[in-house]
């Protein structure tokens, strides 16, 4: 360990893209107190958006074109920070930010249903074929 530090850098919401490495693009949403490592960029809102919105908005953005590097792909707030993202009224943020949060949360339910009934199966056919 380099370092340590006990008080996080940030305190409530915003969105995380990793920038460097193979998991470059990668969009994740950060609640509460945090902090953000250097292959990091986190993003918080400005203006009349809704974060939550601009979190599913970016989570099917298309990073593609900003990656550069050969080895370790990168990409830069300053190129992709210049793209345009539809945003309707904050209203209507609100409402597709709260239908997609639902989805989320069921998704998640649904992942982890499946991961506890292939942890069943496997112990099962354990249990057949000994």
């Amino acid at each position: 360990m380099v370092g340590y530090k006990d008080v996080p850098q940030m305190n409530g919401d915003a969105i995380l893209v990793i920038k460097d490495g193979s998991g470059v693009g990668t969009v994740s949403y950060a609640q509460g107190k945090f902090s953000v490592i250097g292959t990091l960029n986190y993003l918080t809102v400005i203006g009349n958006n809704d974060l939550r919105y601009l979190y599913f908005a970016l989570s099917v953005f298309n990073f593609q074109p900003y990656k550069t590097g050969m080895a370790i792909p990168h990409i830069y707030f300053k190129d992709y920070g210049k793209a345009k993202i539809y945003c309707p009224s904050l209203a209507e943020q609100k409402r597709v930010a709260n239908v997609l949060d639902k989805l989320e949360s069921k998704l998640f339910v649904e992942q982890e249903l499946l991961a506890s009934f292939n942890q069943q199966k496997l112990y099962l056919l354990g249990k057949m074929f000994i």
